[in-house]
């Protein structure tokens, strides 16, 4: 204990030490960043970001705007002058550790005589030691090497990579702190998911450009492309939408969308205000309509979707005829599919004329309910999500044995969906069953009944899925993954278990015309 005292002592600050703030220090220390003197000259944007000491911060950014210098300094900054302990950096691959250990902590070390007197090598390159705390830094694709890490810092770098539950675990990691602070930083990739259902919840503060001719402030981010003015064929400006005046960068101020909202800040940030981005350039990329999806996330530093991977609640909703919801159906080829959640979510369809005609929309607490179901609307083939429920799923198909199915959703399914009738089974690519909801819902497939509440909610569900191309980390090969957006999604994939049954029947032994229930 009184060798624990006199370490503490030892590492006390000097008494006549004067704590700077986080950015007039980084200023006054002369800092080496990148082969260059730290200064808020051309990142005017900067300045109030680094002078904010809120607890909990979120940056939705678009690349190269000098956001993870800052992160890493602060963790730097408060291991040495603020007294924390434990200060968790994640990164969405385990790989990007080792880059941002050699490519960004090494060099910054050799840069900087001060830092060589406070940063520690360990025999981990994911670990390192600053003054008196430990910085570890992680991969967040799971959840292994997040355990029993005591922090006060957490900062997570490009969360739209990350598993929610490897950031629940983490965040969980603060939970005996006294500081409990937050950073979460990412580009943007779908709307409604990842660092951008993170930056709704804050105060969504954004750089305002404010005009010395006419004293409009302006939005760069929310008026674009409109914000762009072409003066010759190779010069544009950034423009005053009230007077055209051209904006100067350095006068802005950050203002907050929701200032009613006091617990989470948040920041967005765009390379329409970077000093070292053209805008002509920025202009000309999004005129010629490349790759649009990585323009916005990267350049503009917005969430962006194509219309082709995602449902509005338009196209659902233009489905919507003037027939109301049943209670029974006793002729026409039916289906049922099921999602398991918290409860039950049920939806069924009569052929109808080469479409499904969705004739019930339900959410049920009780199993025994689903039997009715079976026998008043002669449901002929239901597919239910296998899990979580396993037991009482399975309970359910062995009473309609021929006729509910478990679905299991592998990745390794390709085509045709695989059925088991001896196991009551089909094995499903999630990916292929809900291009296929997709599919029916955009072409038109499927006949709704006219709009209810239960129906909007039903829409609401099929939106809350968008598309986005995945690179996997070890093999660099590219696929799609549908990913679930703010909202939950059980009428989506209930939709897509009974557009599963519904591929059985028509490929069965009877065409279109001939569908018919077949009672014992």
């Amino acid at each position: 204990m009184y060798g624990e005292l006199l370490t503490r002592i030892n590492l006390k600050l000097k008494p006549k030490e004067k704590i700077l703030p986080l950015g007039e220090w980084a200023e006054s220390q002369e800092i080496i960043l990148d082969g260059r003197k730290f200064s808020f000259k051309n990142h005017e944007y900067l300045k109030a970001v680094y002078e904010d000491n809120h607890p909990y911060q979120v940056y939705l950014k678009a690349c190269q705007l000098g956001l993870t210098s800052l992160a890493m300094l602060r963790a730097i900054y408060s291991a040495r002058f603020r007294g924390f302990r434990g200060i968790l950096y994640l990164f969405s691959h385990r790989s990007d550790v080792i880059d941002f250990s050699r490519g960004r902590i090494a060099p910054l070390i050799e840069e900087n005589e001060m830092f060589r007197e406070w940063i520690f090598e360990t025999d981990s390159a994911n670990l390192k030691k600053i003054w008196n705390a430990f910085l570890y830094l992680r991969g967040m694709k799971t959840k292994a090497g997040l355990k029993s890490l005591p922090i006060d810092l957490l900062i997570a770098d490009e969360i739209d990579e990350a598993s929610e539950e490897a950031l629940e675990m983490a965040f969980e990691r603060l939970s005996h702190s006294e500081f409990k602070e937050v950073l979460l930083l990412s580009n943007p990739s779908l709307p409604d998911f990842g660092i951008a259902a993170k930056f709704q919840e804050t105060d969504q503060r954004y750089w305002l450009l404010k005009c010395e001719k006419c004293g409009e402030w302006i939005n760069l981010v929310e008026s674009f492309p409109d914000c762009l003015k072409r003066i010759t064929k190779d010069k544009v400006i950034r423009a005053c939408l009230k007077c055209g005046f051209e904006l100067d960068i350095a006068r802005g101020e950050w203002v907050a969308k929701k200032p009613e909202v006091i617990d989470k800040r948040g920041y967005q940030f765009s390379q329409l205000f970077s000093w070292y981005v053209d805008p002509k350039d920025i202009l000309e990329h999004f005129e010629a309509g490349k790759d649009l999806t990585n323009f916005m996330n990267l350049k503009i530093g917005v969430p962006y979707v194509e219309a082709s991977n995602r449902l509005s609640l338009s196209d659902v909703l233009s489905l919507c005829s003037d027939d109301g919801l049943l209670n029974s159906c006793s002729s026409g080829a039916v289906c049922m599919g099921i999602d398991v959640g918290r409860e039950l979510y049920v939806v069924i369809s009569r052929w109808d004329d080469g479409k499904d005609r969705i004739i019930y929309i339900s959410v049920l607490k009780s199993w025994e309910e689903l039997d009715f179901l079976m026998e008043n609307f002669h449901v002929s083939r239901c597919v239910i999500d296998a899990l979580p429920e396993t037991r009482p799923a399975r309970s359910f198909a062995e009473r309609h044995k021929g006729r509910v199915f478990l679905a299991y959703y592998s990745i390794h399914q390709r085509g045709d969906f695989r059925w088991n009738e001896d196991e009551n089974t089909v094995l499903i690519n999630r990916t292929e069953a809900l291009d296929l909801s997709h599919s029916v819902i955009i072409n038109g497939r499927i006949i709704l009944p006219r709009q209810s509440e239960m129906v909007l909610l039903f829409a609401n569900h099929c939106c809350a899925q968008a598309k986005r191309l995945i690179e996997d980390e070890q093999t660099g090969s590219k696929f799609y993954e549908y990913c679930r957006l703010q909202g939950d999604d059980h009428f989506r994939h209930a939709l897509s278990y009974l557009l599963v049954a519904r591929s059985f029947l028509k490929n069965s032994l009877f065409s279109d015309s001939e569908f018919y229930v077949r009672e014992d």
